[in-house]
């Protein structure tokens, strides 16, 4: 019985990875076409700053320099890539295709920025967001007949952020926005749970998993400012990348053979697993309401087959 333990042991953690997968050419067309985006968004941030700088419009004297919002965000990938792929196992065991993979993620954070510069037609903003996020990873198998899944203590959410505004005019008619935002955070897992149809699969107390994500946020928007009311339509690109550790401390008394080997390995160096979204650029929707001088509340999407929403309370002083 032990044995056949070992065994089915073996057999469930050559069903947690897949070799390298191939970059598909249409996924490097759109990461050529997010760098342009970016050297575009530079170019045209630089630009702006030199205009304002040299331009005779004179700043503000008496805006509000000093934004802080309070920030609630749920997001999530379907279907996610995985070119890059390492488990100990591999040269003894088989490794099995058909996998699915999908993230879930609450973000709550506070943003703070300064307004650098600011002009009648242009502002420039520097500043950074801390908070919090929790994650939740699954991965299943329909072939397999198997379903994991993770869910993530609560991470230290933290990253840089700048802003660009191009407009006619201050608080009223057409405008263009540019924005950039980098997130980081890392964090074990607090439950993992799972279904396999064989009965077999490593258990959760054999192994423990350990999750780390980034993502580099570009935003361009084009709007319209009514003053009490302000809406505006663009596209984001969105460079996700979610790495995931699999420690592992299985028990290997009767197994023998391959079964034996895998254990070891296994018990011996972590699996390495990194993801990525299928895609990177999304349409971005935004409307915001400023109910009172200096107060402003904002509402967004990323209207994909996993909405990425949130709601944004900002007070400039």
């Amino acid at each position: 019985m032990e044995s056949s333990a070992a065994c089915r042991l073996a057999a469930g953690s050559r069903q947690m990875a897949s070799w390298l997968l191939p970059s598909w050419p249409r996924h490097r067309a759109l990461i050529a076409a997010g760098l342009a985006f970016g050297r575009l968004a530079c170019w045209l941030l630089g630009l702006a700053t030199v205009l304002a700088l040299a331009g005779p419009t004179s700043a503000l004297a008496d805006a509000d320099r000093f934004e802080v919002s309070l920030i609630g965000r749920t997001l999530g990938y379907r279907d996610l890539r995985e070119p890059t792929s390492f488990t100990p196992s591999a040269a003894f065991v088989p490794q099995q295709g058909g996998w699915v993979r999908n993230w879930t993620e609450q973000r709550g954070y506070v943003e703070a920025v300064y307004r650098l510069l600011e002009t009648r037609q242009v502002v420039l903003a520097l500043g950074g967001q801390v908070g919090a996020s929790v994650g939740r990873f699954e991965a299943k198998n329909v072939a397999q007949g198997v379903y994991e899944a993770w869910e993530t203590r609560p991470a230290f959410l933290w990253g840089p952020c700048a802003r660009l505004i191009l407009r006619r005019q201050p608080g009223e008619g057409i405008f263009a926005r540019f924005d950039y935002a980098f997130f980081s955070a890392a964090a074990p897992e607090t439950r993992e749970e799972g279904a396999n149809r064989s009965g077999g699969g490593t258990p959760p107390s054999a192994r423990d998993a350990f999750f780390s994500w980034t993502s580099h946020e570009a935003t361009a928007r084009l709007g319209y400012d009514f003053g009490p009311v302000e809406a505006a339509a663009g596209a984001s690109l969105v460079a996700f990348r979610l790495d995931k550790r699999l420690t592992h401390h299985a028990d290997p008394t009767g197994a023998t053979g391959n079964a034996l080997a895998a254990i070891l390995a296994l018990n011996a160096l972590p699996s390495r697993y990194g993801y990525e979204p299928r895609s990177l650029v999304v349409p971005f929707l935004s409307l915001a309401v400023r109910p009172a001088a200096g107060l402003a509340l904002e509402g967004s999407i990323r209207p994909t087959d996993q909405p990425d929403v949130a709601l944004r309370l900002t007070v400039s002083f």
